[in-house]
């Protein structure tokens, strides 16, 4: 929030030069119309040389992915995918149930075009809406520019209809088109609703040509339909456009919505009609939005259809334009690789809440056991010292355990799991082996004599994992349970909250173990420079657009690496200290922001757009939805009880008194004084974290799942060494300071 208000206050120094007017005659440019084709519910399980050999015909020669349909709501029905087309961003439609689809709008005949009923309405709700849709925006751009728009079927009026809600050519069935009526079209969307709980009947559309007023259809008699035929006449509808569409066409086919079950990713492809029929790249579509190949968006639809009209994209479109990267030789093979994708996007989307449910009592029963064995097993009577020493043993092996949970999490996408027979079983034996190799790693090595040793192995390879991976693309992130997923499409790369919360944490704590290594040795000054030069490298690293392009990051991770480094030197915490390392964390992200907003609109990331947004004046909207949704996080009784009993665990248990009239965390701070630097600091980034991104009680709530059993694991360490120089006789079992 605070960097927003900075940027406010640059932005007439900040704003990029504005886009050039649309050229009326550009879109005389192109011989055959722009057609996009929604296909509500079409994946890519549907398309085989069976069932749609059309259709795989068409994946052997365009370029193909798959699309993250996310609209304003997790629940797209077609109306709200044909109006996120319209508008480029996303949108709704209104209804009275969110779990219930209802049909769009029957357009009323006007000449040979339509109006839609009610459009008006559609424009208002989205303008006000927390994305503020234009809808509109795709059909009079198209107006505006000269060109003339076609639709055929209720949905895609919606996604060509001018600001008025008017198309200038209108049919209602796909069986109608014809040659003749693309001829001087420039934009034309086309619906297949086959797959579609709402397909209408023929009756109804028969009467709709003929210009009357049916009733709507009540839903329950709509009847159910064999998906394969569906996926038949799908396919031969298909067959029959491409007979039709004038050369140099550009084809865009889009499932466009999902509302016959459980969201996933639809089916995407890009091509050009040519004299020998279908022609493109033969490769994976991308798009800035993703930049991931073989994914876009639902909002790319819009500026690709701009682009290919050879008109400019314009704001507010958050989308991209489609391009092309390269895909395995065979159409099974990259519609194979899609197909599991997806399915890797499902397996994970269900098993998340479990995930958590799961982390958040393995955690809750980690701090009432180890609360359990410091109460009952430090420093008792000489009798129990071998099942105190085992017992304070198995504590420090759970917690390691316990903190390297989110890190095994993104290991355990090393392997394909998503491929085997069972999936959700595979992935979950992925992140216990995965687990089970990061805690032998911190207790096997010579590190493991060291009061923090085995917590800084832990600390550093979730720090070092999340690092690397940012910088390979983040494909451990994607499809992870503490990452994100595209179907949920709050991010798609760089560094998400989640991880950040884990890195952040795990490169404080890291740096704290490594200063107390080298402060041990007599090497201070080294200490701070270590910590400066890995705190300077994760926040730009964090920060830079393309790599972790993490707008709220660099303002939690900056004071973070400041209190700890100043505490690692020594140096007092003060409020004029404090505040210049926040005036540090401002600055860098609207230098990133102002960098980036001077890039082309197709190649900036979200720094860019909401600088972009910032000297438009559009800025509060975006702020609006993220403060809501950082404060509805709250709301995630999971997570908030996490984080509150993990503070609990700190600051009480930890803090209480045991039989050695010192707490266990007091005694760590004076085996261990860095402990203290990297747990403060990582505390100070998950504060800033909670304030400054939409994720909320999320950031500390994980970091505080890292932090916390990683403190524990050095307690009972110093614990164990406080037993074992009592049982030499060097200290006796009340004194209070070491010998």
């Amino acid at each position: 929030m605070l960097s927003a208000l900075l940027l406010l206050g640059a932005a007439p120094a900040a704003a990029a030069p504005s886009e050039p007017a649309p050229d009326p005659d550009a879109t005389a440019t192109r011989e055959g119309p722009v057609v996009i084709v929604g296909v509500p519910g079409l994946l890519w399980s549907d398309v085989s040389p069976d069932t749609t050999p059309h259709l795989w015909e068409m994946a052997g020669e365009a370029s193909i992915g798959n699309v993250s349909i996310r609209s304003a709501t997790s629940r797209t029905c077609p109306t709200d995918g044909w109006l996120t087309v319209s508008a480029g961003q996303r949108a709704v439609a209104k209804r009275a149930e969110f779990t219930v689809c209802e049909p769009a709008p029957t357009p009323r005949s006007s000449g040979s075009g339509a109006f839609v009923p009610g459009f008006d309405t559609f424009m208002a709700d989205n303008r006000d809406s927390e994305f503020a849709a234009p809808v509109g925006l795709l059909g009079q751009s198209v107006r505006e520019a000269g060109g003339t728009t076609l639709a055929v079927g209720p949905g895609a009026a919606l996604g060509a209809a001018d600001g008025r809600g008017h198309v200038d050519h209108y049919l209602s069935d796909p069986a109608d088109l014809t040659a003749d009526r693309l001829d001087g079209v420039s934009l034309a969307a086309v619906e297949l609703a086959e797959l579609t709980s709402l397909h209408p009947d023929p009756a109804r559309a028969s009467a709709v040509s003929e210009g009357a007023e049916p009733a709507e259809p009540d839903r329950d008699e709509v009847p159910e339909r064999d998906r394969e035929e569906a996926l038949r006449v799908v396919d031969d509808r298909m067959r029959a456009l491409l007979d039709v569409l004038p050369e140099g066409s550009a084809l865009n086919v889009v499932g466009v919505s999902m509302d016959t079950g459980p969201s996933e990713l639809t089916v995407g492809m890009s091509a050009e009609t040519t004299a020998e029929g279908l022609n493109g790249d033969a490769g994976y579509l991308a798009s800035e939005s993703t930049r991931r190949p073989g994914l876009v968006v639902l909002t790319d639809t819009t500026p690709s259809a701009l682009a290919e009209l050879g008109l400019q994209q314009t704001a507010p479109t958050s989308g991209r334009a489609w391009h092309t990267t390269e895909r395995p030789d065979t159409t099974g093979g990259a519609v194979g690789e899609l197909e599991d994708f997806n399915t890797a996007a499902v397996v994970v989307g269900a098993a998340v809440p479990g995930f958590f449910t799961g982390l958040v009592a393995f955690q809750l029963l980690t701090y009432a056991a180890a609360a359990f064995a410091l109460s009952r097993f430090s420093g008792r009577r000489p009798g129990e010292r071998g099942k105190r020493a085992l017992v304070l043993s198995v504590t420090r092996v759970v917690a390691l355990a316990a903190a390297a949970f989110p890190v095994a999490s993104y290991l355990a996408n090393l392997v394909p799991w998503w491929a085997s027979a069972t999936p959700l079983a595979a992935l979950l034996v992925c992140v216990l082996a995965a687990d089970a190799l990061v805690v032998g790693a911190a207790l096997l090595g010579p590190w493991r004599h060291s009061v923090l040793g085995p917590m800084t192995v832990v600390a550093g390879s979730t720090a070092a994992v999340l690092l690397i991976d940012i910088c390979l693309g983040a494909n451990l992130q994607m499809n992870s349970p503490v990452g994100y997923s595209p179907i949920v499409a709050g991010r798609f790369y760089g560094i998400g909250n989640i991880a950040f919360a884990a890195f952040a944490t795990g490169m404080l704590m890291a740096v704290a173990g490594i200063a107390h290594e080298l402060i041990r040795r007599g090497m201070r000054t080294l200490a701070v420079w270590v910590g400066l030069a890995v705190g300077a490298t994760s926040v730009a690293v964090i920060g830079w657009p393309g790599l972790g392009t993490d707008f709220g990051g660099v303002i939690a991770l900056v004071p973070g690496v400041a209190v700890t480094v100043m505490m690692i030197a020594g140096a007092r915490i003060t409020v004029p200290r404090v505040a210049g390392a926040v005036a540090l964390a401002l600055g860098s992200i609207a230098l990133l922001a102002w960098w980036d907003l001077l890039r082309p609109v197709n190649e900036r990331s979200h720094f860019g757009a909401f600088a972009a947004q910032v000297a438009d004046g559009d800025a509060v909207t975006v702020l609006t939805r993220k403060l809501t949704s950082m404060l509805g996080t709250l709301g995630n009784w999971q997570l908030t009880l996490l984080a509150g009993c993990a503070l609990v665990f700190l600051f009480l248990v930890l803090r209480r008194p045991t039989n050695w009239r010192i707490g266990a965390l007091q005694r760590a701070y004076e085996d261990a004084p860095m402990l203290r630097a990297g747990l403060t600091g990582s505390l100070v980034c998950a504060l800033v974290g909670f304030a400054a991104n939409d994720s909320g009680v999320a950031i500390p709530a994980i970091a505080l799942t890292v932090a916390v059993p990683l403190t524990l694991s050095a307690c009972v360490w110093a614990l164990q060494g406080r037993e074992e120089e009592a049982a030499e006789g060097s200290v006796p079992i009340a004194d209070t300071t070491r010998a």
